[in-house]
Formats: structure tokens, C-alpha cells, sequence
């Protein structure tokens, strides 16, 4: 059995050999503290504690998977069950042993947070919503409503709670409008918050924050269940303490014994939000015969990234904090580096171009690098198309990022125009993607129709296959997919959500589609297809009676309500093969060895405290704006210490007439900067980006190629006369593929393109036919391949020209002195080019 101790530091074995009581692990950013714990549970197991005496909690379902990994890695002895879990988990497992005491059914259901959003929105109608505006779509709304009930039971606070909070606030409000209308809207919530928990409870459903209120209910009310709780788990082990809100802090204190054989691990510099419930000076203060180890050695981040990172939490950092933390590698060790963008767009080519060079010229693993952003659902798709644009594999690490991929939303728009005909965005998103592909000028004439006759989308499609409107080649393909629609419609009602979705992915075949695809992604693309069986699945487990209408209602709804930004990404331990994009709330237990933290502008961070739905104005706006100054510093602190090796800090200018104040750096980045003697380097958008080039020209028509393969391979089963025509156009593009390929290599080698073209196609046409001989010289190709060369060349010359610095040679000398009337002055300082061309 390997020794728990080995490889540790003197701080980290003193922390895993303590003998019992309550002990403090205050930990910095990469000083192992994790590990710790894991080595703990397995130093514990080793003395003689069996392995179901030990509780080991987390704050996320990655975060106990990684520390699981590592406890099953190091304990060998025979054992039961590992309890590493999170707090929701651990909560249910004690509900249900101990049902009867805490007078529920053994059977409720959890349930997400996309699922309560759900119900709500079936019922939107029936909630009581005069004092809130409800814009075009409910779903945001009814979202921050769901949000705000979580904080509301993060803090023990019940709908009646709130309602007599409310009730006083009306009641003290007087004539003051604003405050009136301030109770009034949080009567609403308290209704709301009443109605939810109703409708849960109508399904033997419970919720996160009521797994955790009925279990520390349970322990309160019921002394006998407490006991057999703090006679099961001798030890208690929290991970990432400073997150613990006050609803898991009461449980806590309901859970350990007498004994309080309790271990908390954290960093209160990096509280993500500090409730003032679980920070470990709380818990010091609450223990005052606690040990307390202090972790100072990184074994992540070099210094000068660590040094970066304290400049920012350095005002926020309490007395009774740790010691300074010291990096590895020596003072200079980590680089950090600072980009000022010209816009967003900049940012993100940026951050491609870097990550294209470390994973093709350095070897990095895509996974090893990491993207943190404020919000992935703002953010995401500028950084994602640029990824893209290199293919650069890559994630969304948010809990609804499957739901903005492209193949997720072309099912989507079948089932959502097969629910609904009148779904035009729907029905067009249908017609233009895979398999039909209809072309614009057919979409608009369809659409053209639809308003001209007042149809929906689906019935124009009918009435124009009857009409001059469309195209040959159009109407073939709006034939095609009336097909399709008459067939899925035909089953809508008829068959079981799970079975239906299955079915549609495959007759619009685009589970087929990805098998020919060669995209970096194309593994992610057929797991996020079967996700949305396996929703269908869950649904029916939760609602067996209901069909597939009401899934696509559920479904939209989950869509279009988005996931929090605070949502902690959930990373596999073994996740492989993509570049990671992250909210930086998020990113916590996470680690990458090159990390990108973006916008980091002033507007942003600090920024202004956001607003929530329901919620009264501060009492004490001043104290508010501190308070959210001191979070946002934590966050950018966690954030920077994710990274190992390097650490790229980036703000982008906001575009022309976007701009309501000065744009800047956020002051952080600034006070970073100022430590580790940084420069700013400055990033211009690339105007014509790496889609231009030979390589991409190769990866689209390799991509096209295999599609075309697909269908002529299908064609082959057909009794048709062209099919031979079919066959040598498919062999034509593979001779086109190969051209490319030979280009590519001849560039290497310093020839350009219209001089490489006459000689490679001599050689290609050797062993054509005659059919392919044709095709290949009627091609468009050679003329678009030096078209390309020709536009690169100017623009070289555009960007030669753009660079000239300097308008020394234009200025007037007189000896070593300039001679320089006040008129040019002004005019050189209006407009230095005029200057230049009026001498």
C-alpha cells in the first residue's frame, strides 16, 4: 500500500497526521490542499478508522469526483463505501435513511434547477406577477426568480420569512413609492417562492436547498437521528470551507459530535462570495481550541504570477490571513503577460493564435489550457468561432453549453417547429441546415409567401411546391423536407419522447452526418446528439404519463432560461482533447498550464453589483459597492491562480459609439501590472483571419468531400442514369483535395501558387478519365487559387503600407532645430496624414 505521507512537505504532514479535534487547513491557491484532504482519509483509514466513518464533503460534483480519485488511488484495504460527496448528495443519502424520522417518502425525486424553471413556466400564467414586467419571453424572468429562492435557502430564509420581512417593509414604507413598490414586488416572490415549493412538493420533489433545510431540520427536531449520525461519521472533512454558505454551515453544527473530529480546508482569500457564515475566522472564533495549519508553498504558480495575483487581493486581505504565499521556480518563474485589444473580436483571435501555436508548436494538451471569462453565454461564441476559425477543439463549461452548439439547436428547431408550426425562426433554421439546405433566395420567397398569404412557414412550404415561387433545386429540397415533417408529425403524439428523439436524430441524419465529419470536435458533437436522449429519458422517468409536446416545452424552456454564470464548470478528471472556456466563477479547483482571463476592463471588474430579480434596493449603497469590489477582487485572485506555467491578462476596447465612459483596464489588471513591472502589449484585429489560407481551403474541401461522399454513396442504392456522373464528380473533388495537398507543400518549398498549378495539374490528369478530365478543367478552382494568392499579395502591401511609423522626413529643419508655423502645428494635430501630403 503506498504511504499516505510520502511526497509531503512538513505543513502538509502535519495537517494529514493530526490525531483528532477540530482542525484548520488555510491553504493558498496550488498548495495542495485538496490533496491534503485526500491523503487525510487515507492516513486515517490506514490508523485503524474504517473508511464509512469518514465524511469528506465538496461543494460540486467535479470536486468530489477529483478528490474520489484521488482517495480510491491511495487506499487499498477492502472497504464498504467511500462517503466523498457533496453536500446535496450527502443530504439526500441521510433524508432517505432516516425518512421515517423526517416524515418524507424514501422515493422523492431531486430535481435540477432547469427542471423547476420548467415548471414554472407551465404555469406562468397562474403566478402572481403585476409589479414584474414580463418582456416577450418569460423564461429569463422566471429563471432569476428560481435563482434568487436558492440564495433565499442558502440563508434558512422560507417563503414565510420573506413574507413577513415583506409585510413590514410595506408596512414601514409609508408613502415612499419606490419603497412600496420595492414590498410589493418581494410579496411576489414570496408567493412565487410559496407556489414553487408547492408544486414540488405536489411530486415528491426536493430540491437542492431543501435537501439541505430538511436535513438540518431533521438533525435539530430529532435528537435520536442526530446521535446516530455523529456515532456514524466519527470524522468530518470540508473542502473549499470559505464557499460553505450559512444553510451547510447550520448542518455542520448539527453533524459533528462531541468529539468534533472536523477538518476544514480553504482559503478565505478566494470566498467567491462571502456569506459571513463560512469563512475559517468564523470557524476559529467558533473553535478556539482549533489547530490551524497554514499551506504557504504553491506547487502550482510561479512567483511572478503569484505576485501578480497578491497586488489584487492585497487591499481586501484581512490581518489574521495567511502568510504570503511562495511560488515554485524562483522569483522570475511563471510568465505573465498583458494585452490591450483593439475589440472583441482581437481578444479572441488572439487567444486562438496562441492557443493554435502552443498545442501545434509546443505540444500542449488542449485540456491544458483554459479560457476565463466573466460569463460564457455573453462570451463564449466570439471566443468559440475564433477556436474554430484554427480548429482548435474546444468546451463551454457551463451546464446549458450543449444547448448552444449547432447540432443541439437544429434538433431543437425540428421539435420546436413539429410542436408549434408557427415558429418561423424554427422552420427557417430547418430549411437552411443539414439534410436540406435550402438555398436564401428560396428562404426568402418562402418567407415572402408566408406574409403575403398569412400562413405559417410549413404551410407556405406546401403552397409553393404548387407555384412559380421556388427553384427547381429548391423545390426538390422544400419536397424533401415536407417528407420529413409529414413523417415526424405522423409520430409526434403517438410515441414516447426518449423513442422519438432517437428516431428524429436518425431520419434527419445527423448522427450520420457527424460519422463523415472531421472536425476536431466531431466526438463532442455525436455526445451532445445522445444528451438530448438522455433528457428525454429522464424526463420520462420523472413524467411518465406526459408526451412528447410537453417534453419540447420542457426542453425550450431549459434552453432558453441559460445557466448561471456562477455555475462551477464541470470538468471530468478525464476530460481530454478541448480547450476549456470558463466563467471565472466557475473555475474553482480547476487548474491549467496556460490560462486566459479575459475582459478585464473596468466596466466589467469591478464593475456595477448586478441587480436581481425581486430584490430591494441596499440599505447602505456605499457598503454594497465595497462589499462587490472585495468579491470581484477575490474572483480575479482565484482566477489568476488557476494557471501553472503562464497567465495572459486581457482587456478589449469596446467598439465605436459602444463606449458610455473612458474605456480602461480594470484597475486590478493595472495593480497587478504595477507589481511584476508588466507592459501592456497592444493586439489589432486581424482583418482577414486563417480561413483564407491554403490549409483551410484543404480542411473545407476535405469536409465537403466526405458529405459528398455520403450522398453519391446513397445514390449508389438508386436506379438512375447519372449516377456514373455522380461518381466521377466525387473522384474530381478527390483529385481537387490532392491539388491542394501539393500546393501546401510546394508553398513550403518557396514556389507560389500560378507557378506550382501548371505542373501539379499535369501530373494529377494522368490517370483521370475523361468525365473527371472535363470536370477538372471547368473547374472554378485554379481561378479562386490565384485570386487568393493575388489578394494575399495585396495585403502585404495594404499592411506594409499601414505600418509606416514615422513623418521624419517630412518635417521642415532649419539646422538642428524645425521651423514649424502655429498653422501646421494645428494641422499636424487634427490629422498627421494631411500634414504629410500638404508638404
Amino acid at each position: 500500500m503506498p504511504d499516505p505521507l510520502d511526497g509531503l512537505n512538513a505543513p502538509q504532514r502535519s495537517a494529514v497526521t493530526h490525531p483528532g479535534g477540530p482542525l484548520i487547513v488555510s491553504a493558498g491557491p496550488g498548495s495542495g490542499k485538496t490533496h491534503v484532504l485526500a491523503q487525510r482519509v487515507a492516513w486515517l483509514i490506514e490508523q485503524g478508522v474504517r473508511a464509512e466513518e469518514i465524511l469528506a464533503l465538496t461543494l460540486s460534483n467535479a470536486a468530489a469526483d477529483r478528490m474520489r480519485c484521488r482517495v480510491e488511488a491511495l487506499v487499498e484495504r477492502p472497504y464498504d463505501e467511500l462517503w466523498v460527496l457533496t453536500f446535496s448528495t450527502f443530504c439526500a443519502r441521510l433524508l432517505r435513511d432516516e425518512a421515517l424520522e423526517a416524515g418524507l417518502d424514501p422515493f422523492f425525486a431531486p430535481v435540477t434547477r432547469a427542471d423547476r424553471i420548467a415548471l414554472l413556466l407551465e404555469r406562468v400564467d397562474d403566478l402572481p406577477l403585476s409589479h414584474h414586467e414580463i418582456r416577450g419571453n418569460p423564461a429569463p424572468l422566471v429563471a432569476s426568480f428560481v435563482a434568487r429562492i436558492d440564495r433565499l435557502k442558502e440563508n434558512l430564509v422560507s417563503a414565510d420569512d420573506l413574507r413577513g420581512h415583506a409585510e413590514e417593509s410595506l408596512g414601514a414604507a409609508g408613502a415612499d413609492l419606490s419603497a412600496r413598490t420595492g414590498a410589493e414586488r418581494e410579496l411576489e416572490l414570496a408567493a412565487v417562492y410559496r407556489r414553487h415549493d408547492r408544486l414540488l412538493a405536489e411530486r415528491g420533489a426536493l430540491d437542492a436547498g431543501d435537501l439541505i433545510m430538511r436535513a438540518e431540520r431533521l438533525l435539530r427536531e430529532r435528537p435520536a437521528a442526530r446521535e446516530r449520525a455523529a456515532a456514524r461519521f466519527r470524522h468530518v472533512l470540508v473542502d473549499d470551507f470559505q464557499d460553505v454558505n450559512r444553510a451547510q454551515t447550520a448542518l455542520l453544527r448539527r453533524l459533528w459530535g462531541a468529539e468534533a473530529n472536523v477538518t476544514v480546508a480553504g482559503d478565505d482569500d478566494q470566498a467567491v462570495r462571502r456569506s459571513g457564515a463560512g469563512t475559517l475566522a468564523d470557524f476559529a472564533a467558533e473553535h478556539p481550541d482549533a489547530r490551524r495549519v497554514a499551506l504557504t508553498r504553491s506547487q502550482r504558480c510561479g512567483q511572478r504570477i503569484l505576485d501578480g495575483a497578491e497586488a489584487v487581493i492585497a487591499d481586501d486581505r484581512s490581518p489574521r490571513s495567511q502568510p504570503k504565499l511562495r511560488g515554485r521556480g524562483g522569483s522570475g518563474a511563471g510568465e505573465l503577460r498583458f494585452w490591450q485589444c483593439a475589440s472583441e473580436r482581437a481578444q479572441a483571435q488572439a487567444v486562438a493564435r496562441e492557443a493554435e501555436r502552443l498545442i501545434a508548436v509546443e505540444g500542449i494538451a488542449p485540456e491544458s489550457i483554459g479560457v476565463l471569462v466573466r460569463s460564457v453565454r455573453d462570451e463564449g461564441g466570439t471566443i468559440g468561432s475564433a477556436l474554430e476559425e484554427r480548429s482548435v477543439p474546444f468546451r463551454l463549461g457551463h451546464g446549458n453549453a450543449a444547448f448552444e452548439r449547432a447540432e443541439v439547436r437544429d434538433v431543437l428547431a425540428w421539435l420546436r417547429l413539429l410542436a408549434d408550426p408557427g415558429d418561423s425562426s424554427a422552420v427557417v433554421r430547418a430549411l437552411t441546415r443539414a439534410p436540406i439546405e435550402l438555398r436564401s433566395v428560396d428562404v426568402a420567397r418562402l418567407t415572402q409567401l408566408a406574409r403575403r398569404r398569412k400562413l405559417d412557414m410549413v404551410g407556405a412550404a406546401r403552397a409553393a411546391c404548387d407555384g412559380p415561387q421556388l427553384s427547381p433545386e429548391g423545390r426538390d429540397r422544400v419536397l424533401s423536407f415536407l417528407r420529413l415533417h409529414r413523417a415526424a408529425a405522423l409520430a409526434f403524439d403517438s410515441m414516447r419522447p426518449d423513442a422519438f428523439v432517437h428516431r428524429l436524430v436518425e431520419r434527419i441524419g445527423l448522427r450520420r452526418q457527424q460519422l463523415y465529419a472531421t472536425q476536431a470536435d466531431t466526438a463532442e458533437r455525436l455526445v451532445n446528439i445522445a444528451r438530448l436522449s438522455e433528457l428525454a429519458i429522464a424526463y420520462m422517468r420523472r413524467e411518465p404519463d406526459t408526451g412528447v409536446r410537453e417534453f419540447v416545452r420542457h426542453l425550450v424552456a431549459v434552453a432558453e432560461a441559460g445557466a448561471r454564470d456562477d455555475e462551477e464548470a464541470q470538468v471530468s478528471p478525464a476530460a481530454t482533447g478541448a480547450v476549456w472556456v470558463i466563467a471565472m466563477q466557475g473555475a474553482r479547483g480547476l487548474e491549467f498550464d496556460h490560462v486566459f482571463v479575459l475582459g478585464l476592463d473596468a466596466e466589467r471588474m469591478p464593475g456595477r453589483r448586478p441587480r436581481r430579480a425581486g430584490e430591494e434596493p441596499e440599505a447602505r449603497p456605499d457598503a454594497s459597492v465595497r462589499e462587490h469590489e472585495a468579491e470581484m477582487r477575490r474572483l480575479t485572485y482565484a482566477a489568476m491562480t488557476r494557471a501553472r506555467r503562464s497567465l495572459f491578462l486581457s482587456w478589449a476596447e469596446p467598439a465605436p459609439g459602444e463606449a458610455t465612459v473612458t474605456a480602461r483596464p480594470s484597475p486590478f489588471t493595472e495593480e497587478a501590472r504595477a507589481a511584476v513591472s508588466g507592459e501592456w502589449e497592444r493586439i489589432e484585429e486581424d482583418l482577414f483571419g486563417p480561413a483564407e489560407g491554403l490549409h483551410s481551403t484543404f480542411r473545407m474541401m476535405r469536409d465537403e468531400l466526405l458529405d459528398q461522399v455520403a450522398r453519391v454513396g446513397g445514390h449508389l442504392a438508386e436506379m438512375r442514369l447519372d449516377t456514373y456522373l455522380d461518381v466521377a464528380q466525387a473522384g474530381t473533388r478527390y483529385l481537387e483535395l490532392l491539388k491542394i495537398a501539393a500546393l501546401i507543400e510546394r508553398q513550403k518549398q518557396g514556389q507560389g501558387v500560378s507557378d506550382a498549378l501548371p505542373e501539379v495539374n499535369d501530373v494529377l490528369l494522368q490517370g483521370a478519365t475523361a468525365e473527371q478530365r472535363e470536370l477538372f478543367e471547368t473547374s472554378a478552382l485554379d481561378d479562386y487559387l490565384r485570386d487568393g494568392e493575388r489578394d494575399e499579395r495585396r495585403r502585404a502591401e495594404a499592411l506594409g503600407v499601414r505600418s509606416e511609423p514615422s513623418l521624419e522626413s517630412f518635417l521642415p529643419r532649419r539646422g538642428e532645430g524645425l521651423m514649424l508655423s502655429a498653422s501646421d502645428i494645428e494641422t499636424y494635430r487634427i490629422c498627421p496624414l494631411k500634414y504629410k501630403f500638404a508638404r
